[in-house]
């Protein structure tokens, strides 16, 4: 039970990672129409995927069995004042934007309660995210079944409050960027000091996944787990980094629940 016809209001990254992940599991909808303003975005769009179906007005997604809001907070007012008017009671509308909660969407919709929040992870591209979503009152058995089928191609879909979605936008949507520098830096070194790419790359991507599997099942403390090795070559900088951490993810957090 899939969906046949889906909207996308805005063809940026996010987009961009939905449809790739449907298009490597060969699951994208018969009929994928996205509205998209920027010209250099849309082409960007097409070239990836030249199946979708491109336009610049949000009616162009009449008779879209769902559509997903894929634009930056800033806009969304707007979007939804265009999407109010095409809106039938059998859609749904599920919104990937942080700030406006299911409430303040259902409010701006004029009351209309089909709808889903989904936070999405970059590692969707590779359908490897983990991407917590939340669903208004209007959404039922049946709705959220067809969602899940559809939205677990992506990975991971755990059932969460939706006062949690900024939570999880700040630390787990944005969580690679916190890291893939670092990792992409090991890689580097890695060449520097007489590896291929392809062995760099294997050697810390395997390094990462053994590192959080171990977080999550050898069932030891924090402390235990970074004691398992005996060297902490950055143990100086280590108070540093987190004072970092804390001050830009709770920044962000904050920007994104006002």
């Amino acid at each position: 039970m899939f969906y046949k016809s889906v909207g996308f209001v805005g063809g940026g990254r996010i987009t961009r990672v939905v449809l790739n992940a449907w298009k490597r599991k060969k699951a994208l909808p018969p009929e994928v129409r996205v509205t998209e303003i920027k010209a250099e975005v849309a082409d960007k769009l097409k070239t990836m995927f030249p199946e979708v179906q491109l336009g610049s007005k949000v009616e162009g997604l009449v008779g879209s069995e769902i559509i997903f809001l894929a634009v930056h907070p800033p806009v969304l007012p707007e979007v939804l004042e265009e999407l109010k008017k095409i809106l039938k009671p059998e859609m749904v509308i599920c919104s990937f934007v942080p700030k406006l909660s299911l409430t303040k969407l259902m409010e701006a919709l004029g009351g209309f309660n089909r709808i889903i929040r989904m936070n999405p992870l970059a590692t969707s591209f590779v359908n490897a995210g983990f991407n917590p979503a939340s669903y208004g009152p209007g959404i039922g058995p049946e709705d959220k079944s067809k969602f899940i089928q559809q939205m677990s191609i992506l990975g991971q879909l755990p059932e969460v409050k939706d006062e949690l979605i900024e939570v999880y936008a700040s630390i787990s949507a944005m969580g690679p960027s916190y890291l893939w520098f670092l990792f992409y830096e090991l890689v580097n070194l890695g060449e520097s000091l007489g590896l291929t790419r392809e062995q760099a790359l294997e050697a810390v991507s395997n390094m990462l996944i053994g590192a959080a599997r171990t977080m999550v099942e050898s069932g030891l403390s924090p402390e235990e787990v970074m004691d398992l090795i005996p060297a902490r070559p950055l143990a100086e900088e280590e108070e540093k980094i987190k004072e970092i951490y804390r001050q830009k993810i709770q920044g962000i957090y904050n920007k994104l629940r006002i």
